[in-house]
């Protein structure tokens, strides 16, 4: 096994493959299940994220066979890559519901809160600018293996705050 650089962000993430699910509140505080696979690619040069946030409140469940009504209860469904871009400098691609078209994060910060748990947090945008749209992705991973899948964003005009958190369980 090759020996891993202290902070190789990819080799991190791929050693935290697996799917995890929990329970998380929204920009709403509406409670939600979220999901979220985390996968090495292409010889474990990037990471893919499958994440879903589905609502667990309200009468929008159907039978067995339908588990949400799609415009009401799915608060998020995103596809996300993370891997070095032409600068050899890590980014994140998200292709979500909620933005509608693949929008690039830069890498702003990485740092160990302690021995094994870090804190990776992407965005766009200058957070301080409210004439702008601007957002920050955070992964956090705990000591106990659980990863944390955060948003914080702030409209143009509006407040730049927290709006969605979810801390999840390795399921598989």
């Amino acid at each position: 096994m090759a020996k891993k650089k202290k902070d190789d962000l990819i080799q991190i993430l791929t050693e935290r493959a697996g799917n995890y699910m929990g329970k998380g509140v929204n920009h709403e505080n509406k409670e939600f299940k979220g999901n979220l696979e985390l996968k090495p690619i292409i010889d474990n040069k990037g990471i893919l994220l499958k994440y879903l946030a589905v609502g667990t409140e309200g009468t929008e469940f159907k039978k067995d066979s339908t588990l949400y009504n799609v415009e009401t209860v799915l608060y998020n469904e995103e596809v996300t890559l993370i891997c070095r871009d032409n600068n050899n400098e890590i980014c994140l691609w998200t292709l979500n519901n909620n933005i509608g078209t693949l929008q690039k994060f830069e890498l702003r910060r990485f740092r160990h809160v302690s021995k094994n748990r870090m804190i990776i947090i992407f965005g766009y945008g200058d957070k301080e600018d409210n004439q702008i749209f601007r957002e920050e992705i955070t992964v956090e991973l705990w000591e106990n293996g659980d990863l944390s899948y955060n948003y914080s964003w702030g409209e143009s005009g509006g407040h730049y705050i927290s709006r969605s958190t979810v801390r999840m369980k390795k399921t598989s």
